[in-house]
């Protein structure tokens, strides 16, 4: 059987219908697949409501599940001929997102066309002669800052089966709350009885790596995730083993939880609070260090300290009690992060001198991994784990910086092996690559076609619309047309500009394109645009409030006051460097 859990938009996306006032839709979704939708729309997927503590709560029942199961199982492009519902969830799995935009027409052939060809043109093969240029980097925000975000993308969008086997679907859907459930919940499958390479440390368990090196940045040597003996790794979240960078950070932050849980110990609280304190020092992390790097002030203000018009409005009668994370957000907005992706991280680890690794390719990243196959016996290598002081800036080293937002994306970095991808009829191998290898801007631009996204212009247009109802000053312009051709390249900007006035999609742009040409025109390539900041802050402050740690309150952000035992050099806040610092035990 197909393993489908840890792949780039794997699984199968149930996106519920947009609200709208005075229709009974909340309850009906639609199901989506890597060739577009899989039921009708006379018959949409109907979901249950349950009582939970915190309020009403959507699930997938019974009926839902068997529905969804021959879906799944009849589509053209299955990863199953048949199997029972547990074989379905475990090998493609369902992920939920609510629909909060008005989306478009379907895509016609003519259409996805067209967005492949785009696609295709997007990469650039510099090949040797001339060599590439350098990239453009960002002024302030270093590399671990790209591996962050993705990590919170999937904190967003997890896919959790709870309950007996026979009862995967049947049980309450977990929302996109960021609460750190990728590091807390463990998988169905944890064994019993773990390898003895794997170390648990306040019920949180990582692995070690295999010593080729004498001095560690790192301390203990439990630095990598925890791996069965053949390497496969024993996570909630298995996509957080996509690549080297991102199973680092997550290793990080659970180091992280392991070093506060033991501090906390013996203050008369119980485990449920400890872990609240935990993700609320987390949550301060993605509030006031993340944001504030990628979303311009003025934006970043008016959400902290006005709220929500848009995502989860902040002044809905009923509050926030469950929240799924956006499809508009999660299948292209949010996807502003792969163009932060850098081809090489040099230096990677010197923490030894007589045995460093000077720098890692994307593609090192990609086979440091359980199916990169690149792994030791099972294990990850010590010099390869990451050398923070370069990722992050620590100790006075200057960081290696994230790459600026923008459309200048190379093969190296897009092309990537079809292992990483569900299947789908409209792949086509890269250009001048070699085979086993699919185009990611290609399927990102016809995903967001198939899931019928808005385009740039049109979203604008709709939070504007939101921002003025509710007397706020901030402004979302829409980006001229000119502003729309792509830089330097030539074959992109035709396609771009091919057809009639009104329907070119320089008038009418892909969403994911849209926010990443936004982001280089008026944030510089540093920060994202006014479209992609607000949605972005307004998502992120939605699901930190659905965790119910008190961090955002009817949508405006709560002070904070760290723990003064976790070491952070702030008295309001606490950063990413002091994660790191506390986790690894550094003291400088």
């Amino acid at each position: 059987m197909i393993d489908l859990a840890c792949l780039h938009g794997a699984g199968y996306r149930l996106v519920i219908r947009q609200f709208l006032p005075g229709a009974e839709l909340t309850r009906q979704a639609d199901l989506f697949g890597p060739d577009g939708i899989a039921n009708t729309a006379e018959e949409p997927i109907a979901l249950d409501v349950v009582e939970t503590e915190r309020g009403l709560a959507l699930v997938i029942g019974d009926k839902a599940a068997a529905q969804i199961d021959r879906l799944i199982v009849g589509s053209r492009n299955s990863p199953l001929d048949s199997g029972s519902l547990m074989d379905v969830a475990r090998s493609a799995p369902v992920r939920i997102y609510a629909r909060i935009a008005a989306g478009t027409a379907p895509a016609d052939e003519s259409m996805l066309e067209r967005l492949g060809r785009l696609g295709d043109a997007l990469l650039v093969d510099y090949g040797f002669a001339p060599p590439p240029p350098l990239p453009k980097l960002m002024k302030e925000t270093p590399a671990a800052y790209t591996y962050l975000g993705q990590f919170l993308a999937h904190e967003l969008t997890v896919w959790k089966p709870t309950g007996s086997e026979r009862e995967a679907f049947s049980s309450v859907v977990i929302d996109s709350a960021i609460d750190l459930k990728t590091i807390f919940v463990r998988p169905l499958d944890f064994p019993p009885k773990l390898p003895g390479h794997v170390q648990e440390v306040e019920g949180l368990a990582l692995g070690a790596t295999i010593p080729d090196s004498g001095i560690k940045f790192s301390g203990g040597g439990f630095d990598d995730l925890p791996r069965m003996a053949d390497g496969r790794a024993l996570l909630f979240e298995m996509r957080n083993d996509q690549n080297l960078a991102l199973s680092q950070t997550h290793v990080a932050v659970t180091r992280f939880a392991q070093a506060a849980l033991e501090i906390l110990q013996g203050n008369g609280l119980d485990d449920k609070a400890h872990r609240q304190t935990v993700v609320r020092h987390f949550q301060s992390i993605v509030l006031q260090d993340y944001l504030p790097r990628l979303v311009d002030p003025h934006t970043y203000d008016d959400v902290m300290s006005h709220g929500r018009v848009y995502v989860a409005p902040s002044n809905e009668p009923h509050g926030l009690h469950q929240f799924f994370v956006p499809i508009e957000v999660s299948a292209a907005i949010f996807r502003f992060g792969h163009a932060m992706v850098r081809d090489v991280y040099a230096p990677w680890n010197t923490a030894d001198a007589s045995h460093t690794v000077p720098s890692a390719l994307a593609s090192d990243l990609l086979d440091f991994t359980f199916d990169g196959k690149n792994l030791t016996d099972g294990q990850l290598l010590q010099t390869w784990t990451t050398d923070w002081r370069h990722m992050l800036g620590l100790e006075g080293t200057d960081p290696i910086k994230a790459t600026r937002i923008d459309t200048a994306l190379s093969q190296a970095l897009f092309c990537l092996p079809d292992r990483l991808f569900q299947p789908s009829g409209y792949d086509r191998p890269c250009a001048m690559h070699a085979q086993g290898h699919l185009n990611l801007a290609r399927r990102t631009l016809m995903n967001g076609a198939l899931l019928e996204l808005p385009t740039g212009q049109a979203l604008a247009k709709e939070v504007q619309k939101k921002l003025d109802e509710a007397g706020s000053p901030c402004r979302i312009p829409i980006l001229e047309s000119e502003f729309l051709d792509i830089p330097d390249n030539g074959a992109a900007t035709a396609i771009m500009r091919e057809g009639t006035v009104g329907a070119r999609f320089v008038d009418q742009t892909p969403l994911w394109l849209y926010i990443l040409r936004e982001a280089a025109v008026c944030g510089d390539g540093n920060r994202l645009g006014p479209l992609g900041a607000r949605m972005v802050a307004e998502t992120l402050s939605a699901a930190i409030e659905a965790s119910g740690t008190g961090m955002i309150v009817k949508g405006v952000r709560q002070p904070f006051a760290p723990d003064p035992a976790f070491g952070g050099l702030f008295k309001d806040k606490f950063d990413y460097c002091d994660l790191v610092r506390l986790a690894f035990r550094v003291t400088s």
